[in-house]
């Protein structure tokens, strides 16, 4: 197990100026010796990254980064930002630069390794006990943090801790192998989210999913010498920047032949008139595009004649081990893929690719300064992450746009969307890794994705056309197959002559019989990655509401409708029933108030006689009252007026 002796290079201070915007106040050590708020020119934008856009809107939050080294132009290194901002009431020892309500400054660490999440964890205990002390003029507490994480040699395992693939896989579902695939296409690849912490943690979580990526996959991954400077700055002010630099950086003569010039790497310009500038080098990067994709297509012939010259080597040892192994389950179990790869040495595979070289960027977060850059000719390609919306309306700059917050994958070339097409076996490998990553965890997702990747990597060494290829889809692997980096695995590795790619069957190892449970997943990548089925979601989703909607408003209407039927109806029979009582209790009394009159008043007999024929002339005339029908029967002989009720 290799360590990793003194990881930390500087501790920066970057705090939020009220005029002057986001700038350095405390450097330890210093980089430039007796100003320790300047920074190199390769590190100007520093401070643009440690607070990064919409930082304002957040208490708290970490940010990942990268920057090309100093010491070494090839050579990358890598910054863990730690801001919080508080109640300016908070701080005991105010300055005058405190005009605002809140506080916001951040805390960087530069650091030789990319050991994220481990610094990070540490770092944001660190930063929160520096403000509580209310005095950001005593730095001590940082000083002592620095010599704290250098006593201590950090093993390079521990660059995983803080990324988890468990829940990025648990997110994306089968969508997190197609982002893994994309990767290996080095295309242009914005990813949009906010905030800017959780961004950057994603993206170097999808990179991890590479084996041996992230430990030693990223030394070049911020370097690219730039056809033009993107800012313009004075002979005058590079050579004063030479001159301080020479007296703390021994640089390599034997590297940079007696030439001490630092060269400007990732330095955005700062003319005013920004956006104007901006469309003339997205338009000239778009024809310079159009150039070298035709000698490409030169190029391609040259390319497909030498894969098919390697597949030819190990067509005839094909058929041989076809023969003797059997074929695999469709089916297996949680351990079984790692189990066939599981003693391949990974070095002994070319692994890490070399897929973040010859301009091939890898930046977990991009302030708005850095725009410039993805338009430059020498970048070939990029992943990066962004939360200004100003990225996202530059589409000619990048291929495809994941939105990290909606879960989207967006891209307007057609070729493209065919290559990342997932065949059933990759769904099958999606759906084997997304059901048991609950359980097995965050080693065991990287040990199903390398083992994925040493398959591919077997398969593509076969002729081109064999129907092998329709497992990873044929396109994709065609596309691979054309990259610079398949070129320099195929050279590093002495034309794939690997021993144990020789006893490896060149196929998908979820490759099996179509079953229901294929269709079945087949539909639903169908449904959640095309437009038309994300449109068919939305309008299902939409009508299950609206149905609700209005079986609820019917609901309450037919209620309210038998409410008033039964209201009118106990209004049009109550008057027969109440005459019909009194009636009768008229009759019942009638013979009694004749026979026993009240006192003081005397009845003549003519008189009751004419009464008792008035009372039998009456009940002749009135008609017995009908038996009342139950409202619910009258509302069921009356359903088809129930159509003209109008529901508001």
């Amino acid at each position: 197990m290799s360590f990793i002796n003194d990881p930390v290079l500087n501790i920066i201070v970057v705090g939020f100026h009220h005029k002057r915007g986001c700038q350095v106040e405390h450097c330890y050590p210093e980089l430039i010796p007796g100003k320790p708020c300047e920074l190199p020119a390769a590190w100007r934008y520093l401070p643009a990254l440690a607070l990064p856009d919409g930082s304002h809107n957040y208490l708290s939050d970490t940010i990942f980064f990268t920057l090309p080294g100093l010491t070494e132009p090839a050579h990358t290194v890598y910054g863990i930002s730690c801001f919080r901002q508080i109640p300016v009431e908070q701080v005991i020892q105010k300055t005058e630069d405190m005009t605002r309500s809140s506080v916001q400054k951040s805390v960087c660490v530069i650091c030789r390794a990319p050991l994220f999440g481990r610094l990070a964890v540490k770092m944001e205990l660190v930063v929160r006990a520096w403000f509580l002390q209310g005095d950001f003029s005593q730095t001590k507490l940082l000083e002592d943090a620095y010599n704290h994480l250098n006593s201590c040699p950090v093993q390079i395992d521990q660059t995983f801790e803080g990324l988890s693939v468990q829940k990025l896989v648990e997110g994306w579902k089968h969508k997190a192998l197609l982002l893994f695939k994309l990767l290996l296409l080095r295309r242009k690849v914005l990813i949009y989210g906010a905030p800017a912490g959780p961004l950057s943690s994603t993206l170097l979580t999808l990179v991890s999913l590479l084996p041996s990526c992230l430990e030693s996959g990223l030394s070049l991954a911020a370097n690219v010498t730039l056809s033009r400077p993107l800012s313009p700055i004075s002979v005058q002010l590079e050579h004063e920047n030479e001159d301080t630099i020479d007296s703390y950086i021994t640089t390599n003569e034997a590297h940079i032949n007696g030439n001490t010039q630092l060269e400007e790497e990732l330095s955005p310009k700062e003319t005013g008139n920004m956006l104007e500038e901006k469309d003339r080098i997205s338009r000239q990067s778009f024809d310079e595009t159009i150039l070298t994709d035709v000698v490409d297509r030169q190029d391609l012939s040259v390319v497909r004649e030498k894969c098919h010259s390697i597949g030819e080597k190990y067509k005839a040892k094909t058929v041989s081990e076809a023969q003797q192994s059997p074929t695999m389950a469709r089916d297996i179990s949680v351990d079984g893929l790692y189990t066939l790869t599981g003693q391949i040495d990974y070095t002994e595979c070319g692994f890490p690719l070399p897929l973040f070289e010859d301009g091939y960027l890898c930046l977990p977060y991009l302030s708005l300064q850095y725009l410039d850059l993805l338009s430059d000719s020498a970048v070939q390609g990029f992943v990066v992450g962004a939360s200004n919306v100003l990225f996202k309306q530059k589409r000619q700059l990048f291929d495809v746009l994941v939105e990290l917050n909606e879960m989207r994958i967006e891209t307007a070339d057609m070729a493209l969307r065919r290559q990342l097409t997932l065949g059933t076996e990759d769904l099958r490998f999606a759906d084997h890794v997304v059901r048991h990553a609950s359980t097995q965890g965050d080693s065991w997702i990287r040990d199903q994705f390398a083992s994925y990747l040493i398959y591919l990597l077997r398969t593509s060494l076969l002729p081109e056309g064999s129907r092998e290829f329709d497992s990873y889809n044929a396109q994709f692997l065609s596309a691979f197959k054309c990259t610079p980096a398949y070129q320099k695995w195929l050279k590093s590795t002495n034309d794939a002559d690997i021993q144990a790619f020789i006893n490896l069957m060149p196929m998908h190892p979820f490759s099996g019989q179509l079953s229901v449970a294929d269709m079945k997943l087949k539909f639903t990548h169908t449904m959640s990655t095309t437009e038309s089925g994300r449109k068919v979601t939305a309008a299902v989703a939409t009508t299950g509401r609206a149905v609700a909607t209005t079986s609820r408003a019917v609901g309450g209407a037919l209620t309210q409708a038998r409410g008033a039927l039964s209201g009118w109806w106990s209004a049009l029979t109550a008057p027969a029933a109440l005459a019909t009582a009194a009636n009768a209790a008229t009759a019942a009394t009638a013979p009694t108030a004749a026979t026993a009159p009240a006192p003081h008043e005397t009845l003549q007999a003519s008189d009751s006689e004419d009464v008792a024929e008035q009372l039998e002339d009456d009940n002749r005339k009135e008609p017995p009252a009908p038996n009342p029908e139950p409202p619910d029967k009258l509302i069921e002989d009356s359903a088809t007026s129930i159509g003209k009720i109008r529901v508001i």
